[in-house]
C-alpha cells in the first residue's frame, strides 16, 4: 500500500486500480489519495463518475473511454467490481490490453477469486491490489495517532491494541474517541481500559452470562454490540467454544470425583468466578455442551470459508425444536459479509440457548 501512494502522490498512475481489504480504513483512503491525485475538486463535476449497484461491462467502459472535460484526467470509481456476471467480463479483458490514457479506473472487490480470469490478468498486470493491515499494529498506532495530533503513551498503545486487535478502523475511531476524552493531554493506558477496552470486554462476559443463563434475548443484544464494536466474528466464536469448554469441564470434574478447590485451577478462571460458571454448568447436560461445540466448530469453519451454511447439518437434530439453520450459503453471500456474519453469530448464540435444560 505504501508504494501504491508513494507513486500516486507522485503523479504516476497505473490505468486500473482493483482493490480489495478486511479493513474499510484502508480501502476508503487508498480511493481518497488516488481521486485527489487524479481529479482535483474543481473538476470532479465532468471528471468523476461512480458506478454504484451490480455494474456492467458496458458502463464502466462507456464512462472509461469518455475524454476528460477541461482536464488531464478523469476517474471511475466501481464500488462493487464483484457485482459483473461472469459472463460480462470478457469486454473489460479486453480493455486491460489497451486502457484509455487519460482515465483511471478505480474499483472495488469484497469478494477476490484470482483464478477467475478477470482477477489473474489484473494480478498478473499488477493492477490488483490487496490490502493488508501491517503484521505489527503498533507503529500504525503511533503514526494514526501522529498524524491526527494526538498523544498517547507507549502503554496505552500496547494495551489498543490488546483490547480491539487489528482492526484498524476501529483503532482510528478508538484514537478519536479517546483524543476528546483525554483533552488535549497524553492518552494513558487507563484511558483505554475507561473508554475502549471496557466496553468490548463488558459484552464479551454479557454474552457468556447470558448463555450461561440461557437467557436468549440478552445472547442476542450481546451479540448485536459486539458487532456494532466490529468485534472479529471468528473471534467471538472462539470465546464462546472457551466458555463452553469451560462448562463441560465442570461436569467432568464433578463426575470423577476432583475436590471442588481444585476447580478453579483446573478450569483456569479465579476462585470467585467458579461458583458463577458451576450455576450456569446446571443449565446444560453435557450432551447439550457436545452439540454446541460441534455447532461452534462448524460456524467457525463457515466463516474461515471453508463449508458454506447451508452443508451444516439439520439442526432439527440433535437440537430441540425451535434451533434452525434458516439461512443457506447462498442467501448469506447475498447478505453481505458483515450482516452474513451477524447473522450466523446471532444463529449459533439461539442454538445454543435453545440446547438448555428446561
Amino acid at each position: 500500500m505504501d508504494d501504491l501512494l508513494s507513486d500516486v502522490k507522485a503523479g504516476r498512475f497505473d490505468p486500473i486500480y482493483v482493490l480489495h481489504s478486511e479493513h474499510p480504513i484502508l480501502i476508503e483512503r487508498t480511493v481518497t489519495a488516488i481521486r485527489d491525485a487524479v481529479v482535483p475538486p474543481a473538476a470532479r463535476g465532468f471528471n468523476y463518475d461512480v458506478v454504484e449497484g451490480k455494474p456492467s461491462a458496458t458502463r464502466i467502459l462507456n464512462l472509461a473511454q469518455t475524454l476528460p472535460m477541461m482536464a488531464a484526467m478523469r476517474m471511475v470509481f466501481v464500488r462493487e467490481l464483484h457485482g459483473i456476471p461472469a459472463d460480462d467480463t470478457e469486454p473489460l479483458l479486453a480493455y486491460l490490453a489497451k486502457p484509455n490514457p487519460s482515465t483511471v479506473i478505480v474499483a472495488i472487490t469484497s469478494k477476490l477469486d484470482k483464478r477467475l480470469k478477470l482477477y489473474a490478468q489484473l494480478s498478473r498486470k499488477g493492477w490488483l491490489h490487496v490490502l493488508e493491515a501491517p503484521r505489527q499494529v503498533a507503529p500504525w498506532v503511533r503514526d494514526e495517532a501522529r498524524a491526527r495530533g494526538v498523544k498517547i503513551e507507549p502503554a496505552a498503545v500496547t494495551r489498543l491494541v490488546d483490547a480491539v486487535g487489528n482492526d484498524l478502523s476501529r483503532i482510528a475511531l478508538a484514537i478519536e474517541q479517546l483524543a476528546l476524552y483525554a483533552g488535549g493531554r497524553a492518552v494513558t493506558a487507563d484511558d483505554v481500559d475507561e473508554l475502549i477496552a471496557d466496553t468490548r470486554e463488558r459484552s464479551v462476559f454479557e454474552l457468556t452470562d447470558a448463555i450461561g443463563a440461557a437467557d436468549r434475548p440478552r445472547a442476542i443484544a450481546a451479540v448485536a454490540s459486539l458487532c456494532d464494536q466490529r468485534e472479529s466474528a471468528v473471534g467471538v466464536v472462539v470465546m464462546l467454544a472457551r466458555h463452553i469448554r469451560q462448562l463441560s469441564m465442570l461436569h467432568v470434574l464433578r463426575s470423577t470425583g476432583v475436590p471442588r478447590p481444585q476447580w478453579a485451577s483446573a478450569v483456569g478462571v479465579p476462585p470467585f468466578v467458579v461458583d458463577k460458571l458451576i450455576a450456569q454448568a446446571r443449565n446444560y447436560a453435557p450432551e447439550a455442551l457436545a452439540t454446541a461445540t460441534q455447532r461452534l466448530a462448524m460456524v467457525d469453519r463457515a466463516l474461515k470459508g471453508d463449508i458454506t451454511l447451508s452443508s451444516l447439518p439439520d439442526p432439527s437434530s440433535p437440537l430441540p425444536a425451535g434451533g434452525s439453520s434458516a439461512f443457506t450459503g447462498p442467501q448469506l453471500k447475498a447478505l453481505g459479509r458483515e450482516l452474513g456474519e451477524r447473522v450466523m453469530l446471532e444463529q449459533v448464540v439461539d442454538e445454543i440457548v435453545s440446547l438448555a435444560s428446561r
